[in-house]
């Protein structure tokens, strides 16, 4: 009977024996379910709760029927599918044993004919084989099985995912790849929009747990693509700076300075709020603990239980004590330092958790609770003591974790940062973190990523050197001084004074170990040793105390980080900022507040702080290296050279040549005298020349050297005539209408001299300089010399030998060779640099005051001040011609016009001046005016016209970060001009959308196209007359032009420059319509006169012609311009040559004009004498020419006419005889040797 049972029957016998019908028990009811033929899959498919709950069978009995209920299904679900298999065609399985068996193995293709062909893809949705399936069966499972066995603390599957029964089931979301991060993202979304009202941003924002919160995306965002282009945001921050770098200025920390520091750090500015924010009050600890440790109602009680505190914190127990400085990982104070009492416990306080224990000894410890093995932290956080405890723990948690170090070096660097603002306060220690710890961190992070600075070397940078070893590990200063062998004695610190200059044997030993330690040389040492001594306020005598011994360590360890020397990071604090700067580093180091003004002078009382003079110091390296010049090139060539009291071999070479070929290029009382001038009675022409008299000063001194004069060439030229003049009155007493004759002669002779002396010295000094000629003159110029003082200096000098002998070391040193060595420094500058006679030229001339902008010039003496500033100011030049392919004149020229712009401008001309200067500058640097319009609105918002070097040297900056990170200038600039606070959420998150953007899209760089500068400004410009008459009294053109936009929008208040040459026209400004109304005064010269217009910044360009002719209707001949006629007889057959010069009544010549001559009596044809040409043009002076001969006997009168006025003149009758005497021809005298004039026949007419 059991054999005709179905399977479920037969399995429910085998686990419970057969049922009687007329026995009820808590079988029944599955036993009836199972013997109508109820199947046995929906019973393992709803699983044990249907078996308990709706069946009645006990657990064990339900686990047990469902144990055996899932292997049946397994098995006829098997069968099911090998019969279907097998249905339409069962294939020939072939031996199962024996040899045949051994050489084919079993394969599925050959046991079943699948028929694939007949069944859908595996992939496809209907596919009972396919993932779409197993999605189904996985929900049907979860709900069915899993979820209805849970109580009521388990989060179901639909409250968890909401999103999932959303999601549709089809091929895309079946097949297509996705990543897990993706989804992860997703399900958070519609989690976190399900479960809060708050947006996901600004629930993020204001989460603190688990404490890698907050999270603020646009900050992330921003400081992620910073950092894939290798910088932070705080670099951003510089590059924007307009007083970036701050050596160049008071090296106060500016708020924008401070900015940088603050983003450098890496730290968002809520997570910068979090840790700055004030304590908390006792009153909010449950809304405290909650937040930052997820502790609700009294869980947080359990905060002192290491197991507890970790679990919440996401540490490990061992990670937990680190964090208190205590067991394995306590302090061990240094056997080589005194102190006032012996430890009698743990002095985690004191080193390692001094900021987590409020500086307090003795420090919070961790004890075992007894009678179990629970480790406990010594503090109750119920208590206000114990709340403040949790707040700093929470606090540095933080930023063990955003920074990245184990738990004592920020305990360092918050300790060395607290205290050292504590001394720029000069108010007691807060031990609370505040907004300058936050730009300390951000100058540790900014070292550590460009140097590798380690938090140790950077607390003793704000502080001292550790003291207190970690575990088994020595303390900082130990590892410094006494890490070497073990059989030297130590340097120890107990505050005994020792000589700066040693003189014993106990000060040589401490010298030496000083030396050894840093890794000095002995020179090194007596550098930085009267640098420290100086700034502790010492004398004669250093102290083996931490303060001094940090200082050492400090002036040696951070020039090596900046891999320059020791002795170079001196000499570059006392450069910078001179004493100040230097006992800013060398002493004890403060931080200062930052500054508010945008004074240029220190406004912090006793100088920067340390922030500011580790940034100056790192940015003045970088400028070196960009720069291609060395530290120590730069410092030697801003300071002043070395006293100096022999000659060099250069020196006597240089001296020599100069000696030889002065005598020829003297100006001597022989040079006149060879010129023709007559000699000067009883006194020499050099005596007159070198005297000041009647207010006139002297042009030469009594040695023949010409003498400079700070004045226009056109000055020094008529300057020099009115004395020459006045010399050659007082000289020889001629008549006056010869003394001006004979003071050009001498002028001559005075230039002359002057050039050769200028010669000289140029081609001298190129030698000995190394540079070339035409710089020499301007190198020297650049010195506060003159070609004279220095030829003055070299002629007094009678023995061109060495002086050493003659000069003992303590006077002065040598005048000229002082000169010579600033001469040799600066060609040093000249030629390294690469600076043109046109850039030192212009620099001379106006660049001192206008390019660099410094308030500190006051005297255009300053001018020759070679400084730090002024050598920065070349090298940006000098880079922003190397960034460029057009010539560095263009730059120059730019320079100079916006130097020349009036100060002020109507709007405009503004306007059209600011375009103009972007599209110069973009054409410059093949950029786009937009970009640089950006940054020049950026730089000066008032004007918008960039001007000085410093506003240049931002673009640059700018410019360079854009062609490196693909970033167009607004984004950078959004970037950089971040604020420290939380306060500007729309400034982050567009600075964020900008920044990712220029990351994800490819951006073609805008170059500025040719040309695009001349379509600016439209004009039409109209004249009349259009032809006017030269030298005629009140003869002018009005000249009528309209100035549009390229819109065609007029443009009012623009000043308007005429360039003419042949009349005057004035300058006007255009009015309300953009008219401007101008009047054209001819001169004295005809011709076409091509009149050109230019405004500020553009370039001349065409306007209209004008012609400035002579009067030809009045064109006549004055009888005192016409030539003589032959006093006698003119032989026949003679000829003689006339001319007469055509005039008109202003006064104008009457160039190229037809003119008619003939004979004024009538007679026979035949019978008339000859005229050759009887019609021409006259020449360029107005002159015509003709020769008149005669073959018969006369009186005659020669006559002629202008055939433009009709107007003419007769000549004297001319006599014509037969005088039977040869003759050569006879002429008259002509008025010049100007050209003849032309026959009508030569002139086509």
């Amino acid at each position: 009977m059991a054999d005709s049972l179905r399977p479920a029957a037969q399995l429910f016998i085998q686990l419970f024996g057969e049922q009687t019908p007329a026995v009820q028990n808590r079988l029944s009811k599955l036993w009836s379910y199972v013997e109508q033929g109820g199947s046995f899959f929906p019973l393992v498919e709803k699983g044990l709760a249907v078996l308990v709950g709706e069946y009645g069978l006990e657990q064990e009995e339900a686990r047990r029927f469902l144990r055996r209920a899932n292997s049946l299904a397994t098995y006829v679900r098997r069968r099911f599918i090998e019969h279907h298999a097998q249905m339409d065609k069962v294939g020939s399985t072939g031996p199962s044993s024996g040899l045949m068996s051994i050489v084919v193995g079993p394969q599925l293709e050959r046991i079943f004919d699948l028929q694939l062909r007949a069944k859908c893809p595996s992939d496809s949705l209907e596919s009972m084989f396919g993932p779409s399936a197993y999605l189904v069966f996985l929900y049907r499972l979860i709900r069915d099985l899993i979820e209805s066995v849970g109580d009521d603390t388990k989060l179901p599957l639909h409250e968890r995912r909401t999103d999932l029964m959303k999601l549709t089931v089809d091929s895309k979301t079946v097949n297509a790849p996705e990543s897990s991060v993706d989804v992860i993202v997703r399900v958070l979304q519609a989690f976190i929009a399900a479960n809060t009202t708050v947006p996901i941003e600004q629930a993020l924002i204001e989460a603190r747990y688990p404490n890698g919160l907050p999270y603020y995306q646009h900050w992330v965002t921003v400081d992620g693509v910073a950092g894939f282009n290798d910088r932070s945001v705080g670099d951003f921050a510089n590059i924007v700076d307009e007083k970036f770098p701050n050596f160049l200025h008071s090296g106060s920390l500016t708020r924008l300075a401070a900015a940088a520091l603050a983003h450098a750090s890496r730290l968002g500015p809520y997570q910068q709020r979090l840790v700055t924010e004030e304590y908390k009050h006792p009153d909010d600890k449950y809304q405290f603990y909650r937040e930052n440790f997820g502790s609700d109602g009294l869980e947080f009680r359990n905060l002192n239980q290491i197991f507890y505190l970790a679990q919440r914190t996401n540490l490990v127990a061992e990670e937990v004590i680190s964090l208190f400085s205590v067991g394995d990982y306590a302090p061990r104070r240094s056997a080589n330092v005194k102190y006032s009492s012996e430890p009698d416990v743990p002095e985690g306080g004191r080193s390692g958790s001094v900021y987590i224990n409020d500086n307090a000894h003795p420090a919070i410890g961790v004890t075992t609770q007894s009678g179990n093995n629970i480790h406990r932290i010594i503090v109750n956080p119920d208590s206000p003591k114990g709340l403040n405890t949790f707040d700093r723990l929470n606090r540095k948690l933080r930023l063990d974790k955003w920074l990245s170090l184990p738990p004592e070096q920020t305990d360092a660097l918050l300790v060395a940062a607290i205290r050292a603002e504590a001394r720029g306060a000069e108010k007691p220690e807060v031990w609370a973190i505040s907004v300058n710890v936050i730009h300390a961190l951000g100058l540790f992070q900014r070292l550590r990523e460009r140097y590798n600075c380690t938090a140790a070397d950077f607390a003793v940078f704000l502080d001292e050197l550790s003291l207190y070893g970690r575990g088994d590990a020595l303390s900082q200063f130990d590892q410094v001084f006494n890490n070497q062998d073990n059989y030297r004695e130590p340097l120890k610190l107990d505050g005994t004074p020792f000589a700066l200059i040693p003189t014993s044997e106990k000060d040589n030993l401490t010298v030496s170990q000083l030396c050894s330690g840093l890794g000095i040389d002995l020179q090194t040492y007596h550098y930085l040793a009267l640098a420290i001594a100086q700034a502790h306020d010492l004398t004669d005598n250093l102290v083996r105390s931490p303060a001094v011994i940090s200082s050492f360590y400090r002036l040696v360890k951070l020039p090596r980080l900046l891999n320059i020397t020791p002795v170079e990071g001196v000499l570059m604090l006392s450069v910078l900022g001179g004493e100040t700067w230097l006992k800013g580093l060398a002493g004890k180091p403060r931080i200062v507040d930052v500054v508010d003004d945008d004074s240029r002078t220190d406004a912090t009382a006793g100088g920067p702080g340390v922030l500011s003079l580790i940034e100056a110091m790192q940015a003045c390296v970088q400028w070196c290296e960009q720069s291609n010049i060395s530290v120590l090139w730069m410092l030697q060539h801003v300071s002043a050279p070395l006293r100096l009291n022999e000659f060099s071999q250069q020196d006597q070479q240089f001296f020599d040549k100069i000696g030889t070929l002065l005598p020829s290029a003297r100006l001597s009382n022989n040079s006149f005298l060879m010129a023709g001038i007559p000699p000067a009675g009883e006194s020499d022409w050099l005596d007159l020349l070198s005297i000041d008299s009647e207010g006139l000063a002297p042009l030469v001194d009594v040695n023949g050297l010409i003498l400079p004069f700070a004045m226009t060439p056109e000055y020094y030229l008529a300057f020099a005539r009115v004395k020459l003049e006045w010399a050659v009155r007082n000289g020889l007493g001629i008549e006056e209408s010869q003394v001006s004759v004979l003071a050009e002669i001498m002028l001559t002779v005075l230039l002359q001299a002057r050039d050769a002396q200028v010669s000289l010295v140029r081609e001298s000094l190129a030698v000995y300089a190394g540079i070339e000629g035409e710089l020499a003159v301007l190198v020297l110029n650049w010195v506060d010399a003159s070609v004279y003082q220095l030829l003055r200096q070299v002629y007094d000098r009678t023995d061109l030998e060495s002086p050493a002998t003659e000069r003992r070391g303590d006077e002065p040193s040598d005048s000229l060779l002082e000169l010579l060595a600033v001469v040799r420094q600066r060609a040093e500058v000249v030629s390294t640099l690469g600076l043109s006679a046109a850039l030192v030229r212009d620099f001379l001339d106006y660049g001192y005051e206008a390019w660099v902008d410094q308030l500190t010039i006051i005297d255009p003496a300053q001018k020759y001040v070679f400084s730090v500033r002024i050598l920065y100011a070349m090298t940006t030049l000098t880079r922003a011609f190397s960034m460029s392919e057009q010539p560095e004149q263009k730059l120059l020229d730019y320079l100079r016009q916006v130097h020349s712009l009036p100060s002020t401008l109507s709007a405009d001309a503004l306007r059209v001046v600011q375009q103009a200067a972007a599209i110069k500058l973009a054409e410059f640097f093949a950029w786009s005016a937009q970009e640089v319009s950006e940054c020049v609105r950026h730089i000066d918002p008032e004007t918008q016209v960039l001007k000085t070097l410093d506003q240049l040297d931002l673009l640059m900056r700018v410019y360079q970060l854009s062609m490196q990170t693909g970033m167009d200038a607004r984004t950078i600039l959004r970037i950089g001009t971040l604020p420290e606070t939380t306060d500007a959420s729309e400034a982050y998150a567009q600075a964020a959308e900008l920044a990712l953007l220029s990351q994800t899209q490819t951006r073609v760089p805008v170059v500025q196209i040719p040309g695009e500068l001349n379509q600016l400004v439209r004009m039409t410009c109209t004249v009349a007359p259009t032809e006017v008459f030269a030298r005629k009294q009140d003869e002018k053109a009005l000249i009528t032009m309209t100035l549009t936009d390229a819109r065609g929008t007029a443009l009012k208040g623009v000043a308007v420059d005429w360039h003419s040459e042949l009349g005057t026209i004035s300058s006007g400004i255009t009015g309300t319509n953009g008219v401007l109304t101008a009047e054209y005064v001819p001169g004295k010269v005809l011709g076409t006169d091509s009149l050109y217009f230019s405004m500020s910044l553009l370039e001349p360009e065409w306007a209209v012609n004008i012609n400035v002719i002579a009067d030809a209707n009045s064109m006549n001949f004055p009888t005192v311009l016409m030539s003589p006629v032959p006093a006698g007889a003119v032989p026949l057959g003679q000829e003689i040559e006339l001319y007469a010069t055509m005039m008109d009544q202003h006064g104008n010549l009457g160039a190229n004009m037809l003119v008619d001559w003939a004979w004024e009596v009538e007679t026979n044809r035949d019978a008339k004498p000859t005229i050759r040409p009887a019609q021409g043009f006259t020449n360029q002076q107005g002159v015509t020419r003709v020769h008149v001969s005669s073959a018969v006997s006369g009186e005659f009168v020669l006559g002629l006419r202008s055939l433009a006025s009709g107007n003419g003149a007769h000549f004297e009758p001319i006599t014509f005889a037969d005088t039977n005497v040869s003759h050569s021809p006879e002429q008259a005298a002509p008025p010049s040797d100007s050209d003849t004039g032309t026959s009508s026949t030569e002139q086509g007419s």
